[in-house]
């Protein structure tokens, strides 16, 4: 039996671990030659573009210097420019002989020069190596009329067959032409050809035909030449330069079969590297199995240990079983420690709540009616139901505490009865917490959930639930869906529902169709009425209490969320926190963060819109006494003379008035009449008309001024009423008085 068991684990052990090594060593050889590849191909690409670069260079230099040293001599040479000011029959044939011949000596000491010759535009006659001739007699004319039709194209043109007599034959070359005199001169053009073939040697000659290849294309990605093509088969491009003098482009790159032909001796150090460590690495797991498969002895004979008695009278498990052996050893301890934690951590009540968690959350769906089923919340008639509504009952008052479990069962079995009585309706009642009761209403009937028969319903609950318990709910009915994918959304809405308590009262049954069909807040609105509330405040008038009012009203018509009221109303506070907070310490103390904390909790708490309107109510009486009598008490003695300093300024103002005054220095009528009253024992009305008497007395002894006039110069619309203020002030007429001051002056 030992020796068995030795033998079969020992061999199990690593017979299992050869695939796994294999499988290892095989994607690391191959990595390694992709890496070896990759970075052989970067390496090569570099190569090869370096010595693009330096053919395409080298070229260039080289048409540069054919260039040069030709614009030089012949710029040097007066003969050329002798031949280029001089008119038709204007000289020798002596002197045509000898400007050939230097142009023939300047081919001659260039192997890459095709022609030298000079076009004179005066009469259009060329001069080349051969003597003088006229463009129609030229082979070459249609190269001359291009380079007149371009003026601006200076530098090396595509490759083209030239040739000077019509029995020549045609040589490729590649031209440049130059208007002379030099540098923009117009009274001749110098054309040079280079020979195409010396080109296609230089090129040549520094390739390696063995390795690597270059081709020519045109800009119409036309191959113009090849390098060692002879059997038109070329490796990959690699790389392509642009030589742009030429306006040609070079693509170059490796032939075929070369590109990792150099790697063949280090992939011959590779294999035997690996050899070695494949042959290493089966060393080590040998060894290493023969060190460890003795623990795997001791742990089969301690789960043989634990099987039931009554497999202990079966034959000793062979080779084939014993996996087998530790599978079913494994789900006996298992199974019972899912048993053992079921009975100890786990009820019904707590799996179907989940349940419904998962799904008004619209999560676990996939096998949410597995569960349905195994937990059974509802009659088997109700599981694939007809038509689905969910019912939220919020509670009013505090949250029932987690030691009240008997009475939360109670409620949901009363509310699970109720709904049974109705026929064709079945209901799943779950608590979410301490406060709120879901209740899940379904039908199996093709009529489906009528809402006005949920409406009743939900009524019939409540009625019940508040004369035998003693509690009040408010109810959110979501709408009704199809199936339990729907769900979500029907408690969605009823949820909806709950979010304006505040508007519709803390006893509402709400319909989620009857909800206001709105976009969003209208954040502008409310915020410009918390802005005239301020504006009131800082006036120390009564209009603030409107404001608030207004505002509140605004709340109900609107049926503003009650998350969006409260947010409006900390806002609030907070503006007047940053108007008022820096007052006085008696203001600051209504402003401390422990009243502001009080203030917001009973907010917070308060479950009617009339009951928060009370809160803030109290708490802005309280500050708009203090703010009052801090106001006074700081600007009393400057309002008074800023007052009396405008009234004798502005007294002959027809509009001037007790609500001017108000609005020209931000304080409310009543306040500027009691100033008046305080400062100079009158009232306003009173001082105002004694300043106007005063001057009208003035003016009456002192010009002929009518009585109208004068009127409307001390602030009176017209003579009657400034007559009946006169005379209740001084005693007589504004004409007797005229009459008694003439008397006296005489």
């Amino acid at each position: 039996m030992k020796i068995h068991w030795k033998r079969n684990w020992y061999s199990k052990l690593l017979y299992s671990h050869f695939p796994i090594f294999l499988l290892t060593i095989s994607v690391l050889i191959f990595l390694s030659f992709l890496i070896v590849n990759e970075l052989s191909r970067n390496e090569t690409k570099k190569a090869d573009l370096i010595s693009t670069r330096y053919i395409v260079d080298t070229l260039e230099r080289q048409l540069g210097d054919i260039e040069l040293r030709l614009l030089e001599d012949i710029g040097s040479n007066k003969l050329y420019s002798r031949f280029l000011e001089a008119g038709q029959g204007q000289q020798s044939t002596q002197f045509i002989y000898d400007a050939a011949s230097g142009l023939a000596q300047m081919t001659d000491q260039q192997d890459m020069i095709q022609s030298i010759y000079l076009y004179r535009t005066s009469d259009s006659q060329i001069l080349t190596s051969r003597g003088l001739v006229h463009v129609e007699d030229f082979e070459d004319r249609a190269y001359i009329e291009q380079s007149l039709n371009s003026r601006q194209n200076l530098n090396w043109n595509l490759p083209r067959d030239y040739k000077e007599r019509s029995f020549d034959t045609p040589t490729e070359v590649i031209s440049m032409n130059k208007w002379l005199p030099l540098p923009w001169g117009g009274e001749g053009l110098l054309v040079i050809s280079v020979k195409m073939y010396a080109v296609e040697r230089q090129i040549e000659a520094m390739t390696n035909e063995q390795l690597s290849f270059i081709q020519i294309k045109d800009p119409s990605d036309r191959i113009i030449y090849k390098t060692h093509a002879t059997d038109g088969s070329v490796g990959e491009v690699l790389n392509r330069v642009s030589a742009d003098n030429l306006g040609l482009v070079f693509e170059s790159g490796i032939q075929s079969g070369q590109l990792y032909a150099w790697v063949s001796l280090i992939s011959y150090v590779w294999i035997g590297i690996g050899v070695l460590t494949i042959v290493g690495a089966i060393a080590g797991i040998i060894y290493i199995t023969r060190r460890n498969y003795k623990p795997i002895q001791l742990m089969m004979n301690r789960i043989q240990a634990l099987q039931p008695r009554a497999e202990e009278d079966e034959a000793t498990p062979s080779v084939k079983d014993e996996l087998a052996l530790i599978d079913r050893a494994l789900e006996h301890l298992i199974a019972q420690t899912v048993d053992y934690e079921k009975q100890h951590h786990e009820n019904l009540l707590i799996h179907r709540r989940q349940l419904l968690v998962d799904l008004m959350e619209g999560e676990r769906m996939d096998s949410f009616r597995q569960r349905l089923r195994h937990l059974g919340p509802l009659d088997e008639r109700f599981m694939e139901p007809a038509s689905i509504a969910v019912l939220i009952a919020e509670m009013n008052s505090e949250d029932l505490s987690s030691n009240q479990s008997i009475l939360k069962l109670a409620i949901m079995n009363v509310v699970e009865e109720l709904v049974h009585n109705e026929p064709n309706l079945g209901a799943w009642a779950e608590w979410f917490g301490n406060r709120r009761l879901v209740v899940v209403i379904t039908s199996d009937g093709r009529e489906g959930l009528d809402r006005e028969m949920l409406m009743e319903l939900a009524k019939q609950l409540h009625m019940w639930i508040a004369e035998h318990f003693r509690i009040r709910f408010t109810f959110g009915i979501g709408r009704t869906v199809a199936g339990w994918e729907q769900i979500t959304q029907s408690y969605t809405s009823a949820d909806a529902g709950l979010q304006h308590r505040l508007i519709l009262g803390k006893d509402a049954i709400v319909l989620s169709e009857q909800l206001p069909d709105r976009a969003e807040l209208q954040s502008y609105k409310y915020l410009q009425m918390l802005a005239d509330i301020v504006r009131e405040f800082r006036l120390t008038g009564d209009g603030w209490r409107a404001k608030l009012d207004e505002m509140f009203i605004a709340f109900s018509e609107d049926q503003i969320k009650d998350n969006e009221i409260r947010m409006m109303l900390q806002a609030l506070i907070q503006m007047l926190s940053r108007e008022f907070g820096d007052w006085s310490e008696r203001l600051q103390g209504q402003f401390n963060e422990e009243v502001l904390n009080t203030l917001r909790s009973e907010i917070q708490q308060a479950d009617t819109l009339v009951h928060i309107r009370e809160i803030l109510l109290g708490w802005l009486k309280e500050l708009y006494r203090n703010y009052v009598s801090v106001h006074e008490t700081k600007s009393h003695r400057a309002m008074i003379n800023e007052l009396r300093t405008y009234i004798e300024e502005h007294f002959d103002d027809p509009d001037l008035s007790l609500k001017h005054l108000s609005d020209r220095f931000q304080i409310s009528g009543k306040y500027a009449s009691y100033l008046f009253k305080e400062e100079f024992d009158m009232k306003f009305v009173d001082f105002l008309m004694k300043l106007r008497v005063e001057k009208a007395c003035r003016l009456l002894t002192s010009s002929d001024t009518t009585v109208q006039d004068i009127a409307q110069q001390v602030g009176y619309a017209n003579a009657i009423s400034f007559g009946r203020v006169f005379k209740r002030i001084t005693g007589v007429t504004p004409g007797d008085y005229r009459k008694q001051q003439g008397k006296h002056e005489s």
